[in-house]
């Protein structure tokens, strides 16, 4: 158990980051989020949600505010949930592994996304400290309730599935659900793990980079923890959206190693790990502002829409979502990167291949709007 005053800190670091977010960018981080953000506005409702996933959006309010608050209270759970896990491992320093996950940004650019995933993230982190818990107690009961925890998450994501296989591993109790989840989701197993280079998400090998601010800690990995390790950093190679799968045990890694005593290197860097852990609390949330949507690109939208004689937009796939949200109708929306365009007002980031009988109206930096 935390102590209330490692409890307060861990949630304090939460809201440091949420609060540079929430001063340096008024709106949301990404794509996808706004396909979300649109349909708890009244806009387009999305389907194929897996069911919780499904009630939970749908109920959001259409408030950006709130928003953020519901992903700061999720990224919240999330860190005490690190911290918990640590402590499982080390008694005195293991909490600090919630600090020690900001040396990498997986988790802070994971938990700012208003999408199905994030809802998903503390109840595999509190599954995660069930699973070794029952493990360091040898109460094995306690496998049930991260079996509980993980079926909750997969109600929100299926990469959950992945993480109760990993688990199966090493627990018999296990075994049967994990059979039982490749037989329900086999399809989905297989095609979700394809990389494509196509798509940011899953884009293979870039998810290393990810480990880079924890690589010391390989080292560290509880015996315990080294089978599903070995699965999250091949999910996290094939795929980036897996990245942050292996963080909380390279943090608890971390954090046993700034425990320990045996390494004079090691305690002279102790200083500048802690230190580089703080700041990078409040550097990642600065980090955000150079993710999209960026202020020229809601110029552009916005002008796209009002020169459009219907509000229509035939749009790159990934300002979809942001012509929806400003009110517009786009031409395709999110996945892929199709470019595609036909008569009338374009929104492009330089795609348009074919200018004949096109007109450049107005161009915002990287972002062309063109009548065609």
């Amino acid at each position: 158990m935390l102590k209330p005053w490692q409890a307060l800190t861990v949630i304090l670091l939460a809201a440091t980051t949420f609060a540079v977010y929430g001063i340096a960018r008024p709106d949301i981080d990404g794509f996808d989020g706004y396909a979300f953000l649109n349909q708890a506005c009244g806009g387009k409702a999305i389907e194929g949600q897996p069911i919780l996933a499904d009630i939970t959006l749908k109920a959001m309010p259409c408030s950006i505010p709130a928003i953020k608050g519901v992903l700061f209270a999720l990224f919240a759970l999330t860190l005490l949930g690190i911290a918990s896990l640590g402590s499982l491992f080390h008694e005195q320093k293991g909490w600090l592994a919630a600090a020690f996950s900001f040396l990498s940004p997986a988790l802070v650019f994971e938990a700012v996304k208003f999408e199905n995933d994030q809802f998903a993230t503390p109840l595999i982190i509190w599954a995660l400290y069930f699973f070794y818990k029952a493990r360091q107690t040898k109460d094995y009961r306690l496998d049930f309730a991260a079996l509980a925890l993980l079926v909750a998450a997969a109600g929100f994501w299926y990469g959950a599935v992945y993480v109760l296989l990993a688990f199966a591993l090493t627990s018999i109790t296990l075994i049967v659900p994990g059979i039982a989840a490749m037989a329900i989701y086999n399809g989905k197993l297989i095609g979700n793990l394809i990389p494509n280079a196509n798509v940011v998400e899953a884009m293979p090998g870039t998810g290393l980079a990810m480990m880079a601010g924890l690589v010391f800690a390989f080292n560290s990995i509880p015996k315990a923890m080294i089978p599903q390790a070995a699965v999250f950093f091949v999910l996290a190679a094939l795929q980036i959206k897996f990245a942050w799968l292996i963080i909380p045990i390279l943090s608890v890694a971390m954090a046993i190693l700034y425990a320990s005593k045996q390494h004079r290197l090691v305690e002279q860097a102790k200083p500048v790990f802690f230190t580089m852990s703080l700041l990078l609390v409040v550097a990642w949330g600065f980090a955000l502002t150079g993710h999209p949507p960026h202020p020229h690109q809601w110029q552009a939208v916005e002008y796209a829409i009002e020169k459009s004689p219907d509000g229509f937009v035939w749009s790159d796939w990934d300002y979809g979502y942001w012509v929806e949200y400003k009110g517009g109708t786009a031409s395709q929306a999110g996945g892929g990167r199709q470019y595609e365009h036909g008569s009338g007002i374009v929104l492009t980031r330089g795609f348009l291949q074919d200018t004949k009988g096109c007109e450049l109206l107005k161009k915002f930096e990287d972002t062309e709007v063109w009548w065609c």
